[in-house]
């Protein structure tokens, strides 16, 4: 970075050390990003889950390096507000004709906020545009290339496949293309018929995440676009293609709130949006964002997004249906789909399966959502954005939740004449809970299909590494609307391998037959036991048959000590994000 700024005002020096502590932002967020091909080719799983964890550590880690470097640049003026309005004039003038200045504005905003602790938005020193309409610069080389139809889809396919470098040979390259090639011409025929489509538009670099490399492209038939998606896995004998998926909510499902953010090298940000937004037109922009990496700028999309729908709705925030947590006072806007999520005063009291009380403090709760936020959520737990000092009209908020605040929540609020301040929240997407859709659902093989998915669920963040230790509270699961069940409760998340499970003792005499369990039972607090799962099971009773004739080994140490060995033994488990039946290997 700069360190001199010789005959520069103090303004403009700043400027050009945000700009590049900025610019060497984006350089290490490349670096690590640029690792993933090699992780890949090498399957050196660890270590592409390692990078993700530096990557998403790094925009905080060089925010404390700017503040602790411009306090001896600025002198005594670091928190000169007058001094950091021209600042903020002078910035954009370092940004003319490129393409990240919003990027560049979201980062100005992280230095700004983190030096005043600004309470809700100060636009004297923070950039703020509820609609982004500045125009980008033209791309020189577009983000995706296009391959025209010439040929039969087979061979356009093969060579789309042959063009993606990832350093590893094909399995059976023409095999992969047939396969690929057959669902396409099948899909597109209720589309074009006997018609050819146009072309095949694909992103020139791979997405990778965890263990799978994904192809992103669109096929252009009669003027719209059908998404094409295809995962390559790195097999015994070299990478073959897993599937093709086609649907938009295919696609969507792959690019899920509930996943980990994807590896991918672009020069144009701002373009690999557009051309997602095209293949996921109901997609929110912010989310887009936020499964790439760029998730402090998905946050900036997000309190966008936030903002207009407040200013537009005239809507008041309320208590959000279902049951009350005990940890968290949950509210929404009845229109709005995502949810704000704060942390009630301390002491909060959890109940276990054999209900003893214990309590767990604010930091303790805040710990295990970052603990979630930097393990592998393999589409089972639900994307968080972390805001602090938000500030909204009192009128906004109706006078029950208000009075929620009131008796709950003192600390994490301030409700003033006016306004309301929310210090600390978490906002995550709107999911139906669990043992609501159960009860509302009409439709027995949905009931079913979601019920068999809540076991699925339960198996893939073991998998993960992942206990909720209130195994089945099932107010804590909720329902996509693509009908998947994931986790957005934290607050009794625990590492996996640290939970002892048990078989519950037998009383070994008549006094132990009479006595209270509690008075002969030594249990520890990360003592489970697993006998007493079905007695304290969440599930209506008439559908706990239903579950358990298909994950009947959740109930057993058998399959819980298998897993806590693999995760000991560094397994790493990849969870698939799309319908397994269409895997090609299935079908053979």
């Amino acid at each position: 970075m700069t360190e001199t700024f010789a005959d520069e005002t103090p303004a403009l020096k700043a400027a050009e050390y945000v700009r590049d502590a900025f610019d060497g932002y984006l350089a290490e967020f490349r670096d690590i990003t640029g690792r993933a091909r090699t992780r890949f080719e090498q399957k050196d799983w660890k270590a592409i889950q390692s990078d993700a964890r530096e990557r998403l550590d790094l925009y905080e880690q060089v925010l404390t390096e700017v503040e602790s470097r411009l306090t001896p640049l600025l002198e005594n003026r670091l928190r000169d507000k007058p001094l950091w309005m021209e600042i903020k004039q002078q910035f954009p003038q370092l940004f003319v004709n490129r393409h990240d200045f919003d990027l560049a504005e979201t980062f100005f905003n992280s230095v700004t906020r983190k030096i005043f602790s600004t309470v809700g938005v100060d636009r004297e020193v923070e950039y703020f545009h509820l609609e982004d309409k500045r125009q980008y610069p033209p791309e020189e080389t577009p983000v995706f290339q296009r391959y025209s139809r010439a040929s039969d889809t087979t061979s356009l396919i093969r060579g789309i496949l042959a063009d993606r470098p990832c350093g590893v040979s094909f399995e059976n390259l023409d095999r992969d293309a047939a396969l690929v090639a057959q669902e396409i011409d099948l899909y597109l025929w209720p589309l074009v018929g006997y018609r050819d489509y146009d072309a095949i538009e694909v992103i020139r670099p791979l997405f990778y995440r965890n263990k799978v490399a994904y192809i992103i492209g669109r096929i252009v038939a009669d003027s719209h676009y059908v998404p094409l998606v295809m995962p390559l896995y790195h097999g015994d004998q070299g990478v073959y293609v897993d599937t093709v998926l086609l649907q938009e909510a295919e696609a969507s499902r792959v690019f899920s709130f509930a996943y980990s953010y994807f590896q991918v090298v672009v020069d144009r940000h701002d373009a690999l949006i557009r051309f997602l937004k095209s293949i996921m037109p109901e997609k929110r922009v912010a989310e887009l964002y936020t499964s790439i990496g760029y998730n402090r700028h998905g946050k900036t999309e997000y309190y966008r997004n936030l903002h207009r729908f407040v200013h537009l709705s005239k809507e008041q925030f309320v208590i959000a249906p279902g049951r009350e947590g005990a940890v968290m006072i949950v509210f929404t806007m009845p229109d709005y789909d995502h949810v704000l999520k704060i942390i009630k005063d301390v002491p909060c009291f959890l109940r276990t399966p054999d209900e003893t009380p214990k309590t767990i403090s604010k930091a303790e709760v805040k710990r295990r959502y970052n603990m979630v936020c930097h393990r592998d959520r393999v589409g089972r737990m639900v994307d968080t954005q972390e805001f602090e000092n938000l500030r909204f009209k009192r009128k906004r908020f109706s006078e029950e939740l208000l009075e929620e605040f009131r008796v709950a929540a003192n600390d994490a609020i301030n409700v003033l004449d006016e306004n309301v301040v929310i210090h600390h929240v978490y906002v995550q997407r709107r999911v139906t809970p669990l043992l609501m859709y159960l009860q509302q659902e009409k439709d027995p093989e949905q009931v079913r299909s979601v019920l068999i998915d809540f076991g699925y669920f339960l198996k893939d963040v073991a998998a993960a590494g992942i206990f909720p230790s209130d195994l089945f509270n099932i107010w804590n699961y909720g329902v996509t609307r693509r009908g998947r069940v994931v986790l957005y409760d934290y607050d009794d998340v625990m590492p996996l391998e640290r939970i002892n499970f048990r078989i519950k003792p037998q009383p070994q005499n008549e006094f132990e037959e009479l006595e209270p369990e509690s008075d002969w039972i030594v249990a520890m607090p990360d003592d489970y036991f697993l006998d007493e799962m079905e007695r304290y099971s969440g599930l209506p009773p008439a559908l706990r048959a239903a579950f358990k004739s298909v994950h009947g080994d959740l109930y057993t140490l058998d399959f819980w000590s298998d897993m806590q060995r693999r995760i000991k033994e560094g397994e790493i488990v990849d969870i698939t994000p799309y319908d397994r039946t269409k895997s090609f290997r299935y079908r053979w």
